[in-house]
């Protein structure tokens, strides 16, 4: 193991050459790792790699609350450094072989368990303490630790759920689909020709089909839905998949079907990815979508009359609701010499007054309870993301578990390939086929 970390030290090492230092925590503080609070002399200088930064509205959303802090404490700079999440991983990796870390970091529960094997992480749990993360989701918390040590404080979550036109439901008769049923019912009921011509023109539910992650993200939750798991441990310990068990194939046979079939998803399936779903809500052509709560500002921004008009609930199920948590946090560094100073900044930061803020411009939701208990987020348009938080699994530790959202990716738009000669027990055996020969590459 010794030899191991060796040579991946070696490796990252290699890799800092040319590579610009981002941090170093330095400190302008007359001692590091004060509490702000203490302090009154000096200022402390806050380095702070997000990946928020890099995007829109989020980062200015980010940067005002950064601002409003710093006013009302004169003695802390907060300084970000910003980095697209793609590349956030590898940059981390890097800088922690230079031992140049910032004070904090982006990062989310799939990475922290490589933090936590490079021992650049704090133990929040300790840092925060077991009291102040009561005010937490319980299941957030765990979702976010390693053998009971909290690795990043949660920020923000986007669990997927399902948004649909709450006007049309209400027009129709219509409830919030409980079971897939229930959705089969509405998909059928809310396909339609609207113009008297003999052509539909309106569609129960804009499936995305495409094969990548987009897609796989969201068949995942409804296989799950289902009953079945793309990836388990077993009682032994043992990584198992489910991919060619009935429960599995009942999923995918009624995925595809509502295209094949029941006709109730818009033409070129196939070809439909995330923007062109949206597309297809923003612009009336379809009913109901899954995704997470950032769609909604992706179809607003496209046709602002829809306002009000968008509801949300978790994913219809067949044995149980599944939602993943898309959650977004900082990690503190181990580096740094203002722990303390960094973890006063972070309360301020996922405090309720600008977690409802973030998820006023943003969509994201807030991870404290008192927060997704307010009254913003009780709309029809959000109570359902709160409500799928409490359905929400855990994202497999297995270290290739990226390659399974293009495993069932590959499964759906085969079948809803309209030449297709594969039926749903071949497809289903040779997706599992796939995920064996994974599990016997990196399931030791």
């Amino acid at each position: 193991m010794k030899s191991k970390r060796m040579i991946w030290t070696s490796s990252i090492l290699a890799l800092t050459l040319g590579i610009t230092a981002c941090s170093g925590q330095k400190s302008e503080a007359p001692s590091a790792g004060a509490s702000t609070k203490d302090k009154g002399k000096g200022v402390i200088t806050l380095k702070i790699m997000s990946a928020t930064q890099t995007e829109t509205p989020g980062g200015p959303a980010e940067k005002s609350i950064a601002d409003k802090y710093m006013e009302q404490h004169p003695n802390v700079k907060i300084e970000f450094v910003g980095v697209p999440m793609n590349e956030m991983y590898k940059k981390i990796s890097v800088l922690a072989a230079a031992s140049d870390l910032p004070d904090a970091f982006t990062s989310t529960p799939e990475f922290m368990r490589t933090a936590y094997g490079m021992n650049i992480t704090e133990d929040l749990t300790k840092l925060f303490g077991a009291d102040y993360l009561k005010e937490f989701y319980p299941n957030m918390i765990q979702e976010s630790s390693i053998d009971g040590k909290l690795q990043l404080l949660p920020w923000t979550a986007t669990p997927q759920a399902l948004i649909y036109r709450g006007d049309w439901f209400e027009k129709e008769g219509l409830k919030a689909p409980e079971t897939w049923d229930d959705f089969l019912e509405a998909a059928k009921k809310l396909t339609k020709d609207t113009k008297g011509n003999g052509k539909t023109d309106q569609w129960g539910f804009a499936l995305i089909g495409t094969r990548n992650t987009s897609g796989g993200t969201r068949f995942l939750p409804v296989l799950r839905s289902f009953g079945a798991e793309e990836i388990r441990k077993d009682a032994s310990g043992k990584w198992v998949t489910d991919l060619d068990t009935p429960k599995a194939k009942a999923a995918l046979q009624f995925y595809v079907d509502l295209n094949n079939k029941y006709h109730v998803v818009p033409p070129g399936v196939t070809e439909t990815g995330f923007p062109e779903a949206a597309s297809l809500m923003a612009t009336g052509k379809a009913a109901m979508i899954i995704s997470g709560p950032n769609a909604i500002g992706t179809i607003l921004s496209q046709n602002p009359e829809l306002k009000g008009k968008l509801y949300s609930a978790p994913i219809p199920k067949k044995e149980e609701h599944k939602a993943t948590f898309g959650l977004l946090g900082y990690s503190v560094s181990a580096q740094s010499k203002n722990k303390e100073a960094v973890a006063d900044y972070l309360k301020f930061l996922v405090s309720q007054e600008n977690a409802l803020k973030m998820n006023d411009v943003t969509g994201t939701l807030p991870t404290k309870i008192e927060a997704g208990k307010s009254q913003q987020m009780s709309t029809p348009e959000k109570a359902g993301f709160v409500k799928a938080l409490e359905f929400a699994y855990s994202t497999p530790t297995f270290s290739a578990y990226s390659q399974f959202y293009d495993i069932v990716a590959e499964e759906y738009q085969t079948l809803l390939a309209t030449d297709s000669k594969m039926t749903v027990d071949s497809i289903a055996k040779k997706a599992a086929d796939r995920a064996n020969e994974l599990i016997g590459k990196e399931g030791k």
